[in-house]
């Protein structure tokens, strides 16, 4: 083969897998959460630019608003949470984040260790679909897809190349990929259903342990933590089936205290945090602006007791101060309204 002839074909081959990869990018699906923004916004920010840095499944992107957080003490942060998110999964988002962000506290909503291998196909693929490919990505998928079904997760047009009668406008735009997230991965929500959430106390139960596969992720998670100069923090958002669960609570309590990680149990605490079952939750399990608002203010508190943590000025405050303000500030301040009138 001549010189020209092998360049010929380099370049028809280049030509070949631009298209296949313009071809992907269009018949990926894109969920009603909008994660593949969220989570590809999350590395068009700034290096070395969070504080604090947020992870776990939906029950963590309903928790915690950085928008709140930093107009109440500064700190800046970002949720990189996905739906039924597994554990192991989110071992390998800490290490994908870590390239280019130092936080101080990494933030695990930790409920998903009573169930690490729950979610299904739909919940891994919202997990890994927006993630870049890396050797992280490459780990999630050797870890929890079994061998004989990895081809779509490694190329997932062989997933989702039936989609061509349902693709819209929406498939053929991707300018997200250069864009951030205005709210920083969090879920903004409003509306409102009467849930059954309470106080839980736990006096009165048995710890269950937790499974040893939830075990050595958490560890692994601690370690991880701490070999990059950070300190892990685990959280249990509140939830209507706490009850049913006050045995495995209990048991992640002894495990930090046993590990000497800080747990923050909002389910313990629940009635001192003000929480309203008729109008701080958009479902059973999930909380909404209001609700997160109360659950970041006690977060933020925390971060700055237990790590004295201390802001530090940085050219994105103004971009996420002006956010706060034109999204969330107006409801932060109904609640400020009716606490002054109680």
């Amino acid at each position: 083969m001549s010189k020209k002839e092998r360049i010929c074909l380099l370049a028809f081959l280049a030509l070949a897998l631009a298209l296949v990869f313009a071809v992907w990018q269009v018949f990926d699906r894109k969920t009603a959460c909008r994660y593949t923004e969220k989570i590809n916004g999350f590395f068009n920010e700034p290096a070395e630019s969070m504080d604090v840095l947020c992870y776990g499944s939906s029950r963590m992107y309903c928790t915690l608003d950085p928008l709140v957080l930093h107009a109440e003490t500064g700190l800046r942060s970002y949720v990189l949470a996905t739906q039924q998110q597994p554990l192991a999964a989110t071992y390998c988002y800490m290490k994908e984040s870590l390239k280019t962000q130092s936080p101080k506290v990494l933030l695990l909503e930790a409920t998903m260790a009573f169930s690490p291998g729950a979610g299904g196909e739909g919940a891994l693929r919202d997990c890994l679909d927006p993630l870049p490919w890396s050797e992280n990505k490459l780990a999630i998928i050797r870890t929890l897809v079994p061998e004989g079904e990895r081809s779509s997760y490694y190329f997932n047009l062989l997933k989702y190349h039936q989609r061509w009668k349902e693709l819209s406008a929406q498939d053929f735009r991707f300018d997200w990929r250069g864009k951030r997230d205005p709210l920083r991965g969090y879920h903004f929500m409003e509306i409102a259903r009467p849930e059954t959430c309470a106080q839980q106390s736990y006096a009165d139960v048995e710890a269950v342990p937790l499974s040893e596969e939830s075990l050595a992720v958490l560890r692994d998670m601690k370690a991880l933590a701490e070999e990059n100069g950070a300190q892990l923090m685990l959280l249990a958002a509140p939830y209507a089936w706490a009850d049913e669960e006050r045995g495995s609570l209990k048991g992640l309590h002894a495990f930090c205290e046993d590990e000497g990680i800080v747990l923050l149990d909002m389910n313990e605490v629940y009635d001192s945090l003000g929480f309203d079952a008729e109008r701080d939750f958009v479902d059973e399990g999930h909380l909404n602006v209001y609700g997160s608002a109360k659950a970041t203010r006690l977060i933020g508190e925390t971060l700055l007791a237990r790590y004295g943590l201390t802001p530090e000025s940085h050219p994105a405050d103004a971009e996420i101060s002006a956010a706060y303000a034109m999204r969330i500030e107006p409801f932060v301040r109904e609640l400020n309204v009716e606490s002054e009138a109680a």
